[in-house]
């Protein structure tokens, strides 16, 4: 089990510095991403939206850091098996483990971005106080669910090489779909119902409850442990049932 841990932090550490190194701004894309984002964003919906939500700015940023995050980990693990295929043919490494490693090294970046962004906050807005330990556990929770995603997906393109633009499309859906720039309270309420099935609405509004010092509770915080175990099983299992169809299309 340590062996497995140690090899699947070690592959996640490598695939973060690839990440940084391919680009001519290195990790600084990590900020200026979400920065950029964020901008464009607050300069067009701020009239309109900042009336119906106080604090758009923070409430915008807050937004964008965390669909970032499940958008960019969830993309990047798509091609993980591929993108490591001759590794896996060399070396006793499980399917599972290069997945898990990209979603990690995102995850480091996400981590980063929130330390930015709490930094920010405490700064300008308020010192931290006890509700945003809520992050740690509901931050896990999120994880669980996008390596859950990662290992669906990972393993679904081995056989459908046109998933990769299907999930661009979704992803592209799935941003106007979440509560990422507007507040729910914008919304119809027979179509605020729907988007309440989006587990990334549970996930977005509980970590703006926890950065504004109200606790999201532990029923919001229980939801997305059971989204993030349900879809990190489902992950599993599909990996373990299609091991070795997924290993001859590598």
């Amino acid at each position: 089990m340590r062996t497995a841990t140690r090899k699947l932090v070690a592959l996640a550490r490598v695939e973060w510095r690839l990440r940084q190194q391919s680009t001519f701004l290195g990790f600084l894309w990590t900020l200026l991403n979400p920065a950029l984002m964020f901008a464009v964003l607050y300069g067009l919906f701020v009239k309109w939206l900042g009336r119906a939500q106080e604090g758009y700015a923070v409430f915008l940023l807050i937004g964008i850091v965390e669909w970032n995050f499940f958008a960019t980990a969830s993309t990047y693990a798509l091609s993980s098996l591929l993108r490591r295929g001759e590794l896996l043919k060399n070396y006793p490494l499980a399917l599972e483990v290069p997945v898990l490693a990209s979603v990690l090294s995102v995850y480091f970046s996400h981590l980063l971005e929130l330390a930015a962004l709490a930094g920010l906050l405490a700064v300008f807005l308020s010192p931290p106080s006890f509700p945003w330990l809520w992050l740690l556990p509901l931050d896990a929770a999120y994880l669980l669910l996008t390596a859950g995603a990662g290992l669906l997906l990972a393993g679904a393109f081995v056989f459908f090489s046109d998933l990769e633009r299907i999930w661009n499309i979704l992803l592209t859906a799935g941003f106007f779909l979440t509560p990422v720039f507007y507040p729910l309270a914008v919304i119809a309420p027979d179509k605020r119902r729907l988007l309440a099935l989006n587990p990334l609405t549970s996930i977005i509004e509980a970590a703006r409850a926890a950065f504004s010092g109200a606790p999201p509770g532990p029923a919001r915080l229980a939801e997305a442990w059971i989204w993030g175990a349900a879809v990190l099983a489902a992950g599993f299992l599909f990996i373990r049932l299609k091991r070795g169809p997924v290993a001859d299309g590598l």
